[in-house]
């Protein structure tokens, strides 16, 4: 079994310094708890923090356990669309985000009736 580590700085995982953080960027509360909502929300069930340590731990997990997909070990498992109903993720996206990053979405509808 191949087992990579990554190395890395710890990721915050407290909500209020998350804030404190996003307030530094010039965010408000408001903007960090819609368009980071997600994460937001698992930091309110307390997130363990993460410094980058990666020995596919899941993966150890689906063969101890007899598993054929991860799906079945996976802590935070996604839907056959790969939305996670417990965070509501992926959220939309606000027409300001689109600009920051020089994405145009195109919403109209083909002629077959199809987007």
């Amino acid at each position: 079994m191949d087992m990579k580590w990554h190395h890395g700085a710890v990721r915050n995982h407290d909500p209020e310094l998350m804030i404190k953080a996003f307030e530094i960027a010039g965010y408000e509360k408001s903007d960090v708890e819609e368009r980071f909502g997600a994460l937001f929300n698992a930091f309110q069930y307390g997130t363990p923090p993460h410094a980058g340590a990666a020995p596919g731990l899941d993966r150890m997990v689906m063969l101890i356990a007899g598993e054929d997909n991860l799906r079945g070990v996976i802590a935070f498992p996604k839907n056959k669309k790969a939305r996670d109903l417990l965070m509501h993720s992926p959220s939309k996206v606000g027409e300001e985000q689109l600009k920051e990053v020089h994405i145009k979405l195109d919403t109209k509808e083909e002629k077959n009736g199809y987007q």
